[in-house]
């Protein structure tokens, strides 16, 4: 956790970003997934619990992306359903998740041992190009509300961005591992890590826009006080 915060640090100097953002994604933002009562409902469905912020229950464009993001990837058989906000908060406050153990459920799904490998490569690449494109309207959708000074950022919007960027990474993850397991019967990969290759460079991106964002929202409390 040391080191994953110095590395934030380093990103926000290089931005010019207030060093309190470190603090919202670490710490705030695991604490405020169990503390939302005053400010949102909390909706339980199979396997997951989805946040519904704000009295009315309406989502912003960003929110709106996330959900229509994590429910794809899970319905698209990427990833199993997750552990809900307890285990968002474990990984945003600990940096360790129990969801890992399911990254093989992608691969079991396209038969990685199994199938024949030129399609499971294929089939790869394109679920990889897919949730690439996914995730880059979420991040376009924080990009669009930074770029607008006279929008503010809500806690409803930094946990619903940090919510796609974890199931981004499970996703790559799951990916990864259908690749190491085809690759026991080919060594034709390179279109499946070319994809995941983009992808995961789009998660890294997505990852600076995230730290922008809770800086936004840090400085919108800041200026409450």
């Amino acid at each position: 956790l040391d080191e994953r915060i110095r590395t934030c640090h380093k990103r926000l100097e290089r931005k010019k970003i207030p060093s309190a953002a470190v603090h919202m994604r670490s710490v705030l933002l695991g604490c405020s997934l169990l503390l939302l009562g005053a400010c949102a409902t909390v909706s339980m469905v199979p396997g997951e619990a989805s946040v519904e912020t704000g009295i009315s229950g309406e989502k912003t464009p960003l929110q709106k992306a996330s959900v229509e993001f994590c429910d794809g990837a899970e319905q698209k058989g990427w990833i199993k359903a997750g552990n809900g906000l307890a285990g968002l908060a474990n990984i945003l406050m600990h940096g360790r998740s129990d969801e890992t153990e399911g990254t093989s459920h992608y691969a079991d799904q396209i038969g990685a041992a199994t199938a024949p490998p030129a399609d499971i490569v294929t089939q790869i690449a394109s679920d990889a190009e897919e949730a690439r494109l996914g995730l880059a309207s979420v991040t376009a959708e924080a990009e669009r509300l930074l770029a607008d000074s006279e929008s503010e950022a809500s806690r409803g919007d930094v946990t619903s961005f940090e919510r796609a960027l974890v199931r981004a990474q499970r996703v790559s993850r799951a990916f990864a591992d259908a690749i190491e397991i085809v690759s026991e019967r080919t060594s034709d990969v390179a279109l499946a890590n070319s994809a995941l290759g983009d992808f995961t460079a789009d998660i890294d991106k997505a990852r600076l826009t995230a730290d922008e964002l809770a800086a936004r929202y840090a400085t919108i409390g800041e200026s409450s006080i």
